[in-house]
């Protein structure tokens, strides 16, 4: 078994390279949208990133049913260099048509090659599902964060020059891809292992029983990603009209810096399957309470921000607790986690579509009918009503175990 000063490396490796593609996807997106939204139209730079998540769709569910993007490393440094020169080609773009073609191809290979990512994450001996994940969702915010304060320094019609950055963050990340992989895989050969660890698998199942179904976990997971995605979408909107005095930037440094501060320290406190099954009905009253404090009280400024707090709890709470849950279900299950987490991406990115395209059309409505709560009052009754299917599903799934002796 490899030390831990090797897990810790490949480990760091791998998030360093996440670091530096999350960067360049913040770092495009706000100027890319500002530009098409000033020369077109809003629609169309909305249309950007839905071209964006149904390449997402579609690059998910191709790796859901062949299992190479997952398993092979050489498929998973093209479908990252696919993302990466996709992008760099909305350096040319000259229509929203072109520059929606560009973000469908990348966004193929981002749903082809996240799920290969995370599954090469699982195979880092002596790595811990619950550490990985908080660690992974760490680096996605690090790389946000860098990506937000360099684009606040770039001068009007330098895209060029931003796609490129773009593309270099891309070429370095598939480059610590494969250098991981190899190294891994190398490692496992090492080990008298058995044929389904040296693939990856943990050998033996998990030591508590997985407290929650795989079709259960799917669902709330992409339940989840429809809500919260309503406030990226909605807050932007929300804050100019009703909180002027409040920097629209505002809400996404807080929900960032909250998640960088809060996820090591929430993630482990979870205790076993049972604490991370919890985490998921904890996220959706979070998610919920924040919600409910935008529709009471979202015309103030202390009250968005508080909710961004809450909003980002919740996404501590869910987000990594989901992710180990999900590889417990692989592992019972003698599955590998990669074709695994490809296919709960599917329904996550489907949940973001619909919940994207939602978002604006609630806003609308909320402000032809005078009530600037309208959309957070029926996002918060839909959090509730998730946060009841979940227990539900929970009392059910524990009322046919055996009672213990």
């Amino acid at each position: 078994m490899p030390d831990s000063t090797t897990t810790r490396r490949l480990t760091r490796l791998i998030l360093a390279g996440i670091v530096l593609a999350s960067g360049g996807i913040s770092l495009y997106v706000p100027l890319v949208l500002e530009a098409v939204g000033a020369g077109f139209s809003g629609t169309w730079a909305a249309t950007i990133i839905f071209a964006t998540n149904l390449g997402r769709v579609i690059g998910s569910y191709v790796a859901s049913r062949q299992a190479l993007f997952t398993e092979r490393p050489a498929a998973l440094v093209v479908t990252i260099v696919l993302e990466g020169v996709a992008l760099f080609s909305m350096a040319f773009a000259s229509t929203p048509l072109a520059y929606g073609a560009a973000a469908l191809a990348a966004g193929l290979g981002s749903g082809m090659s996240f799920p290969g990512m995370k599954a090469w994450l699982l195979r880092i001996p002596g790595g811990e599902p619950s550490r990985v994940f908080a660690e992974l969702s760490l680096a996605l915010r690090l790389g946000m964060l860098w990506g937000y304060v360099a684009g606040a320094f770039v001068p009007p019609g330098r895209l060029l020059e931003v796609f490129s950055v773009v593309l270099a963050s891309f070429v370095a990340y598939a480059a610590a891809m494969g250098l991981a992989t190899r190294r891994i895989t190398a490692l496992a050969q090492a080990q008298t292992a058995s044929p389904a660890a040296r693939a990856g698998e943990a050998a033996a199942p998990p030591d508590e029983p997985v407290p929650i179904g795989l079709r259960t976990l799917i669902a709330l997971n992409a339940l989840f990603w429809l809500l919260m995605i309503q406030p990226t979408v909605a807050m932007s909107l929300h804050v100019p009209r009703y909180v002027p005095e409040l920097p629209v930037q505002t809400t996404y440094w807080v929900i960032t810096l909250t998640i960088l501060l809060l996820q090591t320290r929430v993630t482990r406190r979870a205790r076993g399957l049972a604490g991370h099954a919890r985490y998921l009905r904890l996220g959706f009253a979070v998610q919920g309470a924040g919600f409910a404090l935008m529709a009471l009280a979202g015309t103030h400024a202390t009250a968005v921000v508080l909710a961004a707090v809450l909003l980002a709890l919740g996404q501590v709470l869910f987000v990594p607790s989901s992710d180990v849950l999900l590889t417990a279900i692989a592992r019972a299950r003698s599955l590998p986690p990669g074709p695994l987490m490809a296919r709960q991406l599917v329904h996550q990115n489907l949940g973001v579509m619909l919940g994207a395209l939602a978002a604006g059309a609630l806003f609308d409505l909320g402000v032809a009918q005078g009530w600037p709560a309208l959309s957070w009052t029926l996002l918060a009754l839909a959090s509730a009503a998730a946060l009841a299917l979940s227990v539900s599903r929970h009392r059910a799934r524990h009322a046919d175990e055996p009672p213990s002796a």
